[in-house]
């Protein structure tokens, strides 16, 4: 049974929030998400990835200062939030890209500290047929970060944890229908199969820290950093404001968000 009580979410490293999004919302983001692959050339960096849409896209980062998905974040993370990082996966139909088991920390070395999650934003219906990302339960315990090796030629990522046959039989699978939302720590091993089906499976991945326990390394992230909740931390002076008492003070360029005059 799948985990829907943030009260457990420090036990087993994940939870999943049904319907976060109303219908309506959820065929704006396909929407959105149809346009970004009809213009691949601007939009898609790779097959079955974008990258960091809010950064450049009003209408992405709108998602993810989306109060109902704010809500549920502060559910686990508290009240002090930064979006550091966000990005779409795609899985298309008979797609044979796996998505072997690792760690998200893996690939933010700019991101420091714990209580860092992401936000995994069904933007169709993800089932056991095409895919549906599963997690490894209390994987993210302790905090560690476990050793990789390289990756195959079908696996996206360049590197995997490998992981006992023992661990593998305690993987749940998340699945959900879209304008769902599951959120699991960066610490947790999870991954995703081959799409064998002929429905595409499309998820739109946000990451966000607390303030309170992680910060952000402004000289090696690539991105600005935005506060979106709460208070920015000790460390969090270069942060972007982008509370909503804060929104009209910024817009978008191109590139992208700025204040103006900058």
């Amino acid at each position: 049974m799948l985990n829907t009580d943030p009260a457990h979410y420090d036990k087993v490293g994940y939870c999943f929030f049904p319907e976060i999004l109303e219908q309506a919302e959820t065929t704006a983001l396909q929407h959105l998400l149809n346009e970004a692959l009809s213009d691949s050339a601007d939009d898609l960096d790779s097959p079955g990835y974008v990258s960091e849409p809010h950064s450049h896209n009003l209408r992405w980062l709108e998602i993810c200062r989306h109060p109902r998905i704010l809500d549920a974040v502060e559910t686990i993370l508290g009240p002090n939030l930064i979006l550091v990082y966000s990005s779409v996966f795609i899985k298309r139909p008979h797609d044979p890209t796996q998505v072997a088991w690792h760690q998200d920390n893996t690939y933010w070395p700019s991101v420091h500290g714990t209580d860092v999650v992401t936000v995994w934003l069904a933007l169709d219906d993800a089932d056991v047929e095409n895919a549906a990302m599963s997690v490894i339960p209390g994987s993210h315990q302790g905090h560690r970060e476990m050793e990789t090796v390289l990756s195959g030629e079908t696996e996206m990522l360049r590197n995997k944890v490998l992981v006992t046959p023992g661990m593998e039989a305690g993987a749940v699978m998340l699945e959900m229908t879209a304008g769902s939302v599951s959120m699991h720590d960066s610490y947790i091993l999870h991954g995703s199969q081959a799409n064998d089906s002929g429905r595409r499976r499309a998820g739109y991945t946000i990451r966000y820290c607390s303030t309170d326990t992680a910060w952000v390394d402004m000289e090696e992230h690539p991105i600005p950093v935005f506060l979106v909740r709460g208070d920015r931390g000790v460390r969090g002076e270069r942060y972007t404001d982008l509370r909503p008492e804060k929104a009209g003070a910024f817009q978008i360029e191109p590139e992208r968000i700025t204040r103006p005059g900058e």
